[in-house]
């Protein structure tokens, strides 16, 4: 009866530190790929939040501790090409987040990362780059009205950050407005 105990005891205590499964994501454009969120470890209301991809769990950010955040909104967003964006209160002193695509040949997953004061106003979701706008409202290191983080997919492929006082032209790309009403809060 006392093994039964213990066993009981050891399940429920594992149980308890299991990983949340918080979102699921298709993304990319022909062939796409599974991703998903998974949130763990509770301390307060905050968590540490990690990305599962092709049976390997990865934080968002180096290492478990720096992936320790909330408020956190996850979508998973867009109509012809499938993304993944997070944004949320980690341990910089802005918000951190990140986009996952898989670019049109689906052989691996693309991320776009940033840094900001105000959470995204747009994303961009083009055949060969994607683009995320953030409105500058005066808090950033420009004077311009917006600063737009770009990935293009290969070649040459890279990151670009880019000030300006318009937003990017829509032509080419899916235009998704974000607003912050997906964030994921105790409970969900």
């Amino acid at each position: 009866m006392k093994a039964l105990y213990i066993a009981f005891g050891l399940s429920l205590a594992s149980a308890l530190n299991a990983a949340e499964l918080v979102k699921v994501c298709d993304v990319g454009v022909a062939k796409r790929q599974r991703v998903e969120v998974l949130r763990e470890a509770r301390i307060g209301d905050s968590y540490i939040y990690s990305i599962r991809h092709a049976r390997t769990v990865t934080p968002f950010f180096g290492g478990p501790e720096q992936s320790r955040g909330e408020p956190v909104s996850i979508r998973c967003v867009g109509k012809f090409a499938r993304a993944l964006i997070v944004w949320g209160e980690f341990t910089a002193n802005a918000l951190q987040g990140f986009v996952l695509i898989s670019p049109k040949d689906g052989a691996s997953l693309a991320r776009l990362d940033f840094a900001e004061k105000v959470p995204p106003s747009q994303l961009y979701l083009g055949p060969r780059e994607v683009m995320l706008a953030f409105p500058t409202m005066g808090l950033g290191e420009t004077n311009t009205h917006y600063v737009v983080y770009r990935y293009r997919f290969g070649p040459p492929s890279g990151e670009q950050v880019e000030a300006g006082d318009i937003l990017p032209s829509p032509d080419g790309f899916e235009v998704i407005q974000l607003n912050q009403s997906s964030k994921v809060r105790k409970g969900n």
